[in-house]
């Protein structure tokens, strides 16, 4: 017949072996607590203090008691402190209220904005050929001109330096579907820097300034959390977070808490995907954290039947009493020429002792 207990500790065990969590520190210390308790319920049933009824009784308290510690402190636990899940909403919520009540100059600039998208759409499509003659080349081996990575990333340095805004556009959006033709990561690395936009987010981009900046010193990034602030770049504000978040010691940090005081000033884009990606995240670890909490819970309950455990007999009982009612040996004598002494040992070893079979 299968064992619930077992059965549930090995469904406990996978689940928590796929999910790594800071909080399995704590699941342990709990646990060790519990195995503590269940050796001295064993303790006193070998001394005959107890019977291993109300032992396995008090276990299986210790046991509820330790899953209900558990649950508790997994419930909705992360590793990261909960400012910054506050902060993130306090910001989004303030733009959203300054949004709804935007001032005559903030529509004015809100459509010029459009205005001036608009304009370069149409732009886009009316010099197309103009771009495509400077960066289409004719293959050697014959057929139709088609750019090349080199051709269009050195078109997109040309047309930042001479500040042409539609040709960026215009080489950004050939660089983006260049993409999916280029497998070196090198390549790729140098096409998500040309295609990045300081008002969208990009995941990749994101991991390049978070590579970059770790193991900096915090002077270095500060620098980095003001010049992402200042210029709006939606990718370093969000790799500033992702960095503060991952520091250990959280807002003790002074960078750490300059970037949770300009979260304010952090683009729409940044705002919106750091919220997301933060409720996800807390999600995720807590229930990785429920995981392991729910893997010594199992291990617990796994154990309050004190297996193998028996109640010493009478006359094991009586034995350890007459061996406990001798003196202790005085230092230096003989325990073996000296039957009416003992020697000094512990409680533990003496437990022992009076489970041994009588001879």
């Amino acid at each position: 017949m299968l064992n619930p207990f077992r059965d549930a500790l090995s469904r406990a065990g996978r689940e928590a072996q796929g999910r790594s969590s800071p909080f399995q520190a704590e699941a342990d210390a709990g646990l060790e607590g519990f195995r503590a308790v269940r050796a001295d319920l064993e303790r006193q049933v070998r001394r005959g203090d107890l019977t291993v009824k109300v032992a396995r009784e008090r276990a299986a308290a210790a046991a509820a008691d330790l899953r209900s510690r558990l649950v508790g402190q997994s419930d909705g636990y992360s590793p990261a402190s909960r400012v910054f899940m506050d902060r993130l909403v306090e910001a989004d919520n303030a733009r959203r209220r300054a949004r709804e009540s935007l001032s005559i100059e903030g529509l004015q600039r809100e459509t010029n904005r459009l205005l001036r998208e608009h304009l370069v759409e149409q732009q886009l499509q009316a010099r197309a050929a103009e771009f495509e003659g400077k960066t289409y080349l004719r293959p050697i081996a014959g057929g139709p001109p088609a750019p090349t990575l080199d051709s269009l990333l050195g078109f997109h340095r040309m047309a930042g330096d001479s500040g042409d805004e539609v040709a960026v556009e215009w080489s950004r959006r050939q660089l983006e579907g260049f993409r999916s033709r280029v497998f070196n990561d090198d390549h790729v690395r140098q096409i998500d820097l040309a295609t990045d936009r300081p008002d969208r987010v990009n995941p990749r981009v994101v991991d390049i300034y978070v590579e970059a900046l770790q193991g900096r010193p915090p002077e270095e990034l500060e620098t980095f959390v003001d010049k992402a602030a200042e210029g709006r770049d939606a990718n370093a504000c969000i790799a500033a977070f992702v960095l503060a978040r991952q520091d250990p010691e959280g807002p003790k940090q002074r960078w750490v808490r300059k970037v949770l005081s300009r979260l304010p000033e952090f683009p729409d884009a940044a705002l919106t995907t750091l919220r997301g990606l933060e409720a996800e995240a807390r999600a995720s670890e807590a229930d990785a954290a429920r995981a392991q909490a729910q893997f010594a819970i199992a291990r617990a309950e796994a154990e309050v039947n004190l297996d193998g455990l028996q109640a010493p007999t009478d006359r094991e009982l009586e034995r350890a009493s007459k061996l406990q009612a001798k003196p202790v040996a005085r230092p230096g004598e003989s325990i073996g020429l000296a039957l009416d002494r003992r020697g000094a040992i512990d409680q533990s070893e003496a437990d022992e002792i009076a489970t041994f079979p009588a001879e």
